[in-house]
């Protein structure tokens, strides 16, 4: 074997430094260029003792040149250089028309080939190959061919070259049983034919096949290689004998030892998403076969040979061998019980076979039986069950003898219940019956039966059954004269569409189920939680009034409680902020009080008014207690004694100067300029409202008006309250 480099890249242009070879890349396919007429692009490439320089281009008005040890030779086409004392060599390509030009530049040491063939028994220095150990790894298919493809991170070890020079040379591979040698002419300066011997230790055989390439040769754009292929059927060697019938050719090519492929394991793959098996002379492929799914094979190359076998109760069934080639596919039904299968791929040289599941299944995966179950009793999970409420996309799949499809129908409803179904199928019906069975929920039996053919071109069938399980079979009409072809032939399914129809036309009795211990016992403990949750905000409330009405105690104890908050805000005793709160809090207590208790529990009124059903009081507050700045606030009571009231409002009007504006409210009445609005009262309803009055006047008058027994009244305090001065 020979130190190589292919550099295969881009020329610098003549008007450019030449480039130095550490700069070129390393390719195993050709580079292109594109070139002016009159353009010249050169490189320079620096060459050791022995090196081999091989130039070749592809154009229609171009020339190379290599110029090393002071000569230079020119070509066409194809040209090489031997180097006896190394130094530099410089490339050039000349354009004589505007052009797109392919080159390729092999760079290496050349290594003298035996010239004699080694005997089988006789040691010989291996010169080796690339080795492809992954299939993957040299192989493309979606390049359109399966010729080997060079690493780009191992190109050197794939690469050879050499001279003829009047005599035969032999290049020596060793071998594993089951690898095979690909040999990929890269280019030559004349004709050269190749024959391999396989010699295993003891005894060599003359492959028949040979390899030629014509004077010169360049590999080919766009176009397949010359390539050939050996596979060893022991252990031993490759003897590749080079001849010419030239005087001198030097050539270089790639060669490739492709390793015997172990068993592929596809049993983790989802074949539905489709792969691809690749591979040399032989493989087997294993993989796990879903019930009602088909597999289909296809080739986009030449020739390959294959057969797919299914495993069927532990054993093997050998499948029958065909030949695939140019995109043909070849289809493989599962036989009844298979588990898995097995592509096995014979006697090709380089194969890329493409596998992929398609299911025939009618329903979520299940195939419908071609019967239905002779009673009860039977597992009838196995059947798919037919949507009432959408349709349903399925086939007879002719090709396993497929000439009836059985469902199950499963009606929801109350004993006794009656519902009509109705099938209406789409498609190609002509040939096709239906049936449907009312089955007796307790025996089994058929209770009532419907079979009906296609009336123009028409095929509708509905039956009246009860609640539970029933069935429904579409079938061929004569099954015999329709399957003329052998079990597992790749036929075209009849493919059908059922559209359902389904009206209730009586609900029956709807059930009752007398309820368990369980559920009694536990019920009623719910029954008492929830009636315990109920009574806590009646407990709350009850707490609210006692400790009110003890509040209201406290007050008319002291009595004068306005006049309470001014000296303890006076002495320092109490803030405005807390006497506030303890105003509002007492508003409430104090409406429980009697009329009479309440005044003295405020404090003598500064007014009061009293007329047939209704009182009236109003009383100063301290300013100091006021939420709102220079606010005037007051008290005001409300005690109705006959009638009831309905949109009452209190108004505070200014007798003189701008109206008052009411800024605060407690309780939270609602209130809107000069009004306060309490709603509805009651007969012997008493509130009391704490409002702070914003204007300029120094005093106001009081009045409730509202609908009292739904006829309008109003009631006015005759004297006007003024102002307290401060």
């Amino acid at each position: 074997m020979l130190g190589i480099l292919l550099m295969s890249t881009w020329l610098t242009a003549a008007s450019v430094t030449a480039q130095d070879a550490s700069t070129l890349g390393t390719h195993s396919t050709a580079a292109v260029v594109d070139l002016q007429a009159g353009d010249t692009v050169a490189a320079t490439l620096n060459l050791n003792p022995g090196d081999g320089l091989m130039v070749g281009v592809e154009c229609e008005g171009c020339t190379i040149a290599v110029g090393h040890d002071g000569q230079t030779t020119e070509s066409t086409h194809v040209l090489s250089r031997i180097s006896e004392t190394g130094g530099e060599a410089e490339v050039r390509i000349n354009a004589t028309l505007t052009e797109t030009v392919r080159y390729f530049i092999v760079v290496g040491f050349v290594e003298n080939h035996p010239s004699v063939r080694p005997a089988p028994s006789a040691p010989a220095a291996p010169h080796g190959a690339g080795l492809c150990d992954a299939n993957r790894s040299c192989m493309d298919p979606e390049r359109g061919m399966l010729n080997g493809v060079v690493p780009t991170d191992d190109a050197p070890a794939f690469l050879a070259i050499g001279t003829l020079d009047g005599s035969d040379e032999f290049h020596i591979v060793d071998a594993f049983e089951g690898d095979t040698l690909e040999w990929q002419w890269l280019m030559t300066t004349g004709a050269v034919d190749i024959e391999v011997y396989f010699q295993d230790g003891a005894s060599e055989r003359l492959d028949e096949q040979r390899l030629s390439v014509p004077s010169p040769h360049l590999m080919p754009a766009d176009q397949h290689p010359v390539s050939g292929y050996w596979t060893a059927e022991t252990d031993g060697r490759w003897v590749v004998r080079l001849a010419t019938p030239e005087t001198e050719v030097d050539w270089a090519a790639h060669v490739f030892r492709h390793a015997a492929q172990a068993p592929i394991d596809l049993t983790d793959r989802n074949l539905t998403h489709g792969t691809t098996v690749l591979g040399h002379d032989t493989a087997s492929a294993f993989f796990d076969w879903t019930p009602n799914t088909k597999l289909t094979a296809t080739h986009r190359f030449d020739d390959t040979q294959l057969r797919i076998d299914q495993l069927m109760d532990g054993v093997w069934v050998t499948g029958a061998t065909v030949n695939l080639s140019g995109g043909n596919v070849h289809t493989e039904y599962p036989y009844p019980g298979v588990t898995a299968g097995r592509l096995v791929v014979n006697q090709t040289a380089a194969f890329a076979v493409e596998l992929l599941a398609l299911s025939y299944a009618d329903v979520n995966g299940l195939e419908a039986p071609g019967y239905r179950p002779h009673n009860l009793e039977d597992n009838n999970a196995s059947w798919p069950v037919l949507n009432l409420t959408s349709a349903t996309h399925a086939s007879l799949t002719l090709a396993v003898h497929d000439v009836a499809d059985t469902y199950r129908l499963v009606v929801d409803g109350w004993e006794d219940s009656i519902h009509f179904v109705e099938f209406t199928l789409d498609g190609d019906v002509a040939g096709l019956e239906a049936q449907v069975w009312d089955i007796d929920q307790t025996t089994g039996e058929v209770l009532n039966t419907e079979i009906t053919r296609p009336v123009t071109d028409q095929l509708r069938i509905g039956l009246q059954v009860g609640r539970g399980t029933h069935y429904v079979q579409l079938r061929l009409q004569d099954a015999n004269a329709t399957i003329t072809h052998l079990w597992g032939e790749d036929v075209e399914p009849l493919e059908y569409t059922v559209v359902p129809g389904y009206e209730l036309m009586d609900e029956g009795e709807e059930p009752w189920f007398e309820p368990s211990d369980d559920a009694l016992r536990w019920g009623e403990i719910a029954r008492w939680f929830l009636g315990a949750l109920f009574l806590i905000p009646v407990a709350i409330l009850y707490l609210n009034l006692r400790r009110e009405r003890r509040f209201a105690g406290e007050i008319i104890q002291k009595r004068s409680r306005l006049a309470w908050y001014a000296d303890r805000l006076t002495a320092g005793e109490s803030t405005a902020k807390a006497s506030r709160k303890d105003l509002i809090r007492a508003l409430s207590a104090v409406a429980q009080l009697p009329w009479e208790d309440g005044d003295k529990a405020w404090g003598t009124p500064v007014q009061t008014h009293t007329t047939d059903g209704l009182e009236l009081g109003v009383w100063q507050v301290d300013r100091r207690l006021a939420r709102v700045e220079r606010a005037w606030p007051l008290v005001v009571g409300v005690h109705v004694t006959k009638g009831d009231w309905n949109i009452a409002a209190l108004r505070f009007d200014a007798p003189q100067g701008a109206a008052f504006e009411v800024v605060h409210v407690e309780p939270r009445f609602l209130h809107h300029g000069e009004e306060v609005f309490l709603d509805t009262l009651k007969e012997g309803h008493r509130v009391y409202v704490y409002v702070e009055l914003l204007g300029p006047a120094s005093a106001v008058d009081v009045e409730l008006n509202g609908r009292m027994d739904e006829v309008p009244f109003a009631s006015r305090v005759p004297r006007t309250v003024l102002m307290e001065e401060e």
